[in-house]
């Protein structure tokens, strides 16, 4: 390869910044970052990526990139934001995973754990029915492109060579995390208002009618009632989904404008 020694140090070391970059956001985004996902997968996926990419990322001070000191601090900086960026993917499922959680809790199959391959660990039956459709509905509209779209345009937002940075981002983390918090209780209320209002007719039952077992009735009632709504109630989740998708996308590219 002759023509490599015609490179100079400074791209030499640009290219290597950015394919940190991606390589950190392929391992913490969540779907190419899964643990099914084999490591040389990711890997090429990201090498190819950085190669069709650098040719149109613009560099301000490139030839001041040099082997250093400072270079350390670059390689930490491009870590950290390909992995923050791929944790801001990660939140759309999340939300998804605490409304499937709490539905199972509630239903009492909480006990009924599964191998999820889409967050790399264990989880529930409703968890993973929740994220199988999350999932789908992700790839179907196309949200893996927004994403990698936005990884293309921080490269502008958050250029490579810059040494600076911005604590003004971080303080967004809160919000997102409770507005996570609030899509997980608004996709799973329909499941525990119809579980309360049914334990609540069960125990008056009960104290009517002491001789029928409501500890044992209850949990079959109980979970053919949360399954029938949650069939009942999917095309609410599917838009649901549609307006944490277009949260998170909003969220991502804020974040990178301010970090």
């Amino acid at each position: 390869m002759p023509g490599l020694y015609q490179f100079p140090e400074g791209q030499i070391i640009a290219f290597a910044l950015v394919l940190l970059r991606i390589i950190a956001f392929v391992i913490a985004c969540p779907i190419f970052g899964s643990a099914t996902v084999p490591a040389p997968v990711k890997i090429l996926f990201g090498l190819t990526f950085s190669v069709i990419l650098y040719p149109t990322i613009t560099f301000s001070n490139i030839d001041m990139l040099k082997i250093g000191d400072e270079i350390f601090f670059l390689v930490i900086r491009e870590t950290f934001v390909g992995l923050a960026l791929g944790f801001l993917m990660r939140m759309f499922f999340f939300a998804i995973s605490i409304a499937g959680e709490i539905i199972s809790v509630s239903m009492g199959l909480a006990s009924a754990q599964i191998f999820n391959p889409a967050m790399g660990s264990q989880s529930n039956v409703i968890e993973q029915f929740e994220l199988t459709l999350a999932t789908l509905f992700f790839l179907t509209i196309n949200g893996h492109h927004m994403f990698i779209q936005g990884l293309a345009e921080s490269f502008h937002l958050i250029p490579i060579a810059a040494t600076a940075v911005k604590t003004q981002g971080f303080a967004s983390i809160t919000q997102i995390i409770q507005e996570i918090l609030i899509i997980g209780l608004k996709i799973s209320s329909p499941v525990l208002v119809a579980i309360f209002v049914t334990n609540m007719a069960m125990g008056i039952i009960g104290r009517a009618v002491p001789q029928i077992n409501v500890l044992v009735t209850s949990m079959p009632i109980t979970m053919l009632l949360g399954i029938f709504i949650l069939i009942a109630t999917t095309p609410l989740f599917l838009g649901e989904m549609h307006g944490l998708l277009n949260l998170m996308t909003e969220r991502f590219f804020q974040f990178m404008k301010v970090i």
